[in-house]
């Protein structure tokens, strides 16, 4: 049975993309692979765009498989320029259809093999009237030739659709999906040509802000069955936010109901940019318009306003019929109206430029002052075609104008009514003005205004004025300086000052001034309170005297430190205070002779230089002296206050000069003074010297052992006398110095708490041990020692908060263990911080009992929880029998005040028997443990006993 085959491309065309059972292909053999298809042969079986052969052989039937394929690939080769061949194919409901596939090699390479096939494929089903057998040379000519018009038209129209951001798109409301074209899928950021996609990868794509309105309009369309146009963005895979043009246009089907809407998506991004940008450009202009200070305005040649910037309307409050053409007119000043208007004809009829000022109302009703300025533009021809012109508000400008005048004045009065003299001269030296001062101070005759300068200062005295205003006149330099002026015996500070060809010359009376500078020049070099010298004048005469010594001739210092001084300060005011150091001068100054300095370099720091010393021993001779007329105690107002001086004493050597290295030897003797004896003296010795120096590397090694990971701790168990259980354990730090070794704290602490690293180093001990008790039973306690730097250097509060809180301790399972100077420093806030942290919970030690004061009334007064004796005391208990009458009498205070001890330093079955027998609640010491990791620690801690 035959069939026809539509012989134009139009018949077919509408086949194909009415999507009637007919689809054309474009095949490249060589990949095997489609390059592109063209309509629908049936629903659920057409080819996407860049499928493969094999992609297309899967959905034959089995049985025909070999054939197509081997059709499509062209594995004949040569032989074979056309082909025709039918076949069994599944269709979206999984049955099995008729389609017959009719192909032409069109392009083939230079050995003949093909490059490039074009076919059509049928569903015989559908078209009926299309042929299902093999064509005759004719019939597939006019295919060949068909099929690649078609595919040259459909590529013509998917690159215009390209050049103008189009797409095409079709969406099958039955089956809920839409077919994009590979343009609407290039639009869409998509990748792999055309496509299909699901109501979700729809919902995805459309921007949500955007999606319910467009969804709407979508089904509005559907429903009344008429064309829609709608603009909503759509978000790229990228993220990247595109406007789209979309139009709709329902496709109905032959029962009168809307199966599938249709039509074509335009990326409208770039134009809505441009309108964008075009926005921002009127705005600009507008915005440089109204916001600029003055306002434009143009008007024609004979004058009359054509236009005016909005900025006017705002300012007089008239409206645009009221401004022009002349009409603004009527907004001048009555007094500057005829003035204004002549300037305004001269100048419209010579054609110069305009500048005038005058007054306006404004919309307020007041006046303010404007400017107006104009150039006209003019034709080739010279005639005015246009004057282009601003109007400018310069009422602030011109009230500053009349300030500046109305200030002329006033300073006029005021320099008539000055305590300074002030002369003016003009360009030629003559004197113009001056004030009544100026007449009195220098003593000038009534007629001084109008002299010139030669005859004004004629005197010899006025010699050094007269040709300092010479000058000014010739370079056009002021100047300042001083000179005394013998007729009124003044001394005068003089300033010049040259302004526009005039010299300003004023004068002020300085005597009181300098006479309080000598008195500074006194203070510069003296204490003002105690007649001492002072640092400055020390040292000067220091480097002096080592600069000129010679053998016999030795320079001695020696540094004085009253020993009390700061508890007198503190106990009984500064007033008190400043009595004791001008009788500790007095005294002083009976020791030294004439030719000795005192000088005071701070507080109640004193040097005393000696010179003409033979050796070390005149030097410790007036030390002695010092020290013994300093044993009786100051008297300030009938109280007797101690007085106790500790003296470092260096001797310069031979050849010696560095003023600064001497005082720094005798300031070391000082404090090796004070740490020993307070009330001796001591010679610096170069052992001083050589300890310094190790305390600074010390110091430096120090700064960065923390960060190394340089320190550790080690931890001592307390043990409950009672039952011989660890209830307790105290955390030593220890440090493990990478070239010394081990290094205890009594070495390095005290560095730590000079340089302030104590404060740093407390931080981490205080975490570390925390972290390390909260693996330990709930009953055992960790005892941190606090130094009293630290309380000085931060809010020890914030330290403890944070490392309870980082290790997830409570409050009362730490100790603090502090010494007795931190309560007896008199520092009102250590002792509330304290308090503070024990009404947290935390339990309060106090350490080293028994080493300083040991007062009952401290005990009784700031509250702590335990009394840790210091281990001096039971180490001296060696035998059975043996006693330690100070320990006793501490066991007795602590028992009256119902306050627990610990003894520490317990290492013999002797000692841990009497300090139970005496009442101690706890003890620690080599007998039951020395310092343990915390490793080994936990091990003791499952079991421990010691009978």
């Amino acid at each position: 049975m035959s069939r026809t085959v539509p012989d134009d491309v139009t018949t077919l065309g509408a086949l194909v993309l009415g999507g009637r059972g007919v689809a054309l292909w474009d095949l490249d053999p060589v990949a095997g692979r489609i390059r592109h298809y063209h309509g629908q042969a049936r629903e659920g079986v057409d080819c996407p765009p860049a499928e493969t052969v094999e992609q297309v052989c899967a959905r034959v039937h089995p049985d025909d498989r070999a054939r197509v394929g081997a059709a499509l690939r062209c594995d004949d080769g040569q032989a074979a320029p056309e082909f025709e061949i039918g076949y069994r194919a599944r269709d979206a409901a999984g049955g099995w259809i008729r389609q017959v596939a009719r192909g032409r090699v069109v392009v083939r390479d230079a050995a003949g093999r093909p490059l490039r096939v074009v076919g059509i494929t049928i569903d015989l089903d559908l078209v009926p009237d299309l042929p299902a057998t093999p064509c005759g040379g004719g019939d597939s000519e006019r295919l060949a030739a068909l099929a690649l018009e078609l595919a040259q038209r459909t590529e013509e129209l998917a690159s215009a659709h390209r050049l103008a951001r189009v797409g095409a798109w079709r969406w099958d409301l039955a089956r809920r999906r839409i077919w994009l074209s590979v343009e609407t899928t290039w639009l869409l950021g998509l990748e792999g040509g055309a496509a299909e996609i699901d109501y979700d990868q729809m919902r995805r794509a459309i921007h949500p802000d955007d999606y319910d309105a467009a969804m709407a309009t979508f089904r509005e369309a559907a429903r009344s069955g008429t064309a829609a146009t709608l603009e909503y963005r759509v978000i790229l895979p990228d993220g990247a936010v595109h406007d789209v043009l979309t139009h709709a246009e329902p496709v109905v089907g032959a029962d009168g109901t809307v199966s599938q809407l249709r039509g074509t998506t335009q990326d409208i991004t770039p134009y809505r940019r441009i309108e964008a940008a075009l926005r921002e450009s009127e705005d600009h202009y507008r915005h440089m318009v109204e916001l600029h200070p003055q306002i434009p305005w143009t008007a024609g040649p004979d004058g009359a306003i054509l236009e005016v910037g909005p900025q006017w309307f705002a300012l007089t409050g008239m409206s645009r019929d009221e401004t022009m053409p002349f009409g603004w007119v009527s907004a001048l000043h009555p007094d500057d109206r005829d003035p204004t208007l002549a300037a305004w004809r001269r100048n419209i009829e010579s054609g110069a430029p305009i500048d005038v000022e005058y007054r306006l109302r404004l919309s307020d009703g007041a006046y303010g002052w404007m400017r107006a300025r104009a150039a006209a533009r003019r034709g080739e021809d010279g005639r005015i075609l246009r004057w282009y012109g601003t109007l400018e508000d310069i009422t602030d400008r011109h009230a500053a104008e009349e300030a500046r005048k109305a200030s002329e004045a006033l300073a006029l009065r005021v320099l008539e009514a000055s305590g300074d003299a002030v002369i003016v001269f003009d360009a030629a030296g003559r004197a113009r003005f001056a004030n009544a001062r100026a007449m009195t101070m220098l003593g000038l005759p009534d007629d001084a205004v109008g002299c010139n300068v030669a005859s004004l200062f004629a005197e010899a005295h006025c010699r050094e004025l007269r040709m300092a205003v010479s000058r000014a006149m010739r370079d056009g330099a002021g100047g300042h300086f001083e000179l005394f002026w013998p007729p009124t015996d003044l001394w005068l500070e003089a300033s010049l000052f040259a302004d526009g060809g005039d010299i300003s010359l004023f004068l002020r009376d300085i005597s009181e001034k300098r006479l309080a500078q000598q008195q500074l020049r006194y203070a510069a070099s003296f204490d003002f309170m105690t007649g001492a010298a002072n640092r400055g004048t020390l040292f000067s005469r220091l480097s002096a005297q080592l600069e000129r010594q010679d053998a016999g001739d030795l320079t001695a210092l020696l540094c004085l430190d009253l020993d009390y001084f700061k508890e007198i300060n503190d106990q009984h005011g500064h007033p008190a205070g400043d009595a004791v150091l001008r009788q500790f001068v007095s005294r002083l100054r009976l020791c030294l002779r004439s030719q000795d300095l005192l000088a005071r370099c701070g507080g109640d720091e004193f040097v005393v230089m000696q010179t003409g010393v033979g050796g070390p021993a005149d030097a410790i001779a007036l030390a002695e002296r010092i020290l013994a007329i300093m044993r009786a105690p100051f008297d300030v107002d009938g109280i007797s206050l101690p007085s106790s001086v500790s003296v470092g004493i260096a001797v310069s050597s031979l050849g010696m000069t560095d003023a600064d290295a001497l005082y720094n030897q005798a300031d070391r003797a000082l404090y090796v003074a004070k740490s020993k004896a307070r009330g001796s003296y001591r010679l610096f010795h170069p052992d001083m010297q050589r300890a310094d120096e190790a305390g600074r590397r010390l110091r430096a090694e120090l700064s960065g052992a923390l960060t190394r990971g340089e320190f550790a701790l080690a931890f001592q168990p307390i043990v409950q006398l009672a039952s011989q259980r660890i209830v307790g354990v105290e955390a030593l730090l220890r440090w493990h110095h990478p070239e010394r070794g081990l290094i205890l704290p009594a070495e390095f602490i005290p560095v730590a708490e000079e340089s302030g690293q104590i404060a740093s180093l407390g931080a981490w001990v205080l975490g570390t041990a925390c972290k390390a008790a909260r693996h330990w039973p709930e009953d055992v306690k960790i005892s941190v020692n606090v130094s009293p730097r630290q309380f000085e250097l931060g809010d020890i509060r914030l330290v403890v908060g944070d490392a309870l809180a980082a290790a997830g301790l409570p409050a009362s399972r730490l100790k603090l263990e502090v010494t007795e100077s931190v309560l007896l420093s008199q520092n009102a806030s250590s002792i509330h911080v304290l308090q503070d942290l024990r009404e947290q919970g935390v339990i309060l030690v106090l350490d080293d009992f028994g080493t300083g004061y040991s007062s009952l009334s401290y005990l009784d007064t700031f509250k702590v929880d335990i009394v840790k004796v210091d281990k001096s005391f039971i180490s001296r208990i060696r035998a059975p029998g043996d006693r330690q009458p100070i320990f006793e009498a501490i066991m007795g205070m602590t028992a009256a005040l119902n306050l627990p001890v610990t003894a520490e330093g317990v290492e013999t079955r002797v000692q841990l028997d009497y300090v139970t027998r005496l009442g101690c609640e706890w003890a620690q010491g080599y007998y039951f443990a020395r310092p343990v990791s915390e490793y080994e620690l936990r091990r003791r801690l499952q079991g421990f006993s010691r009978a």
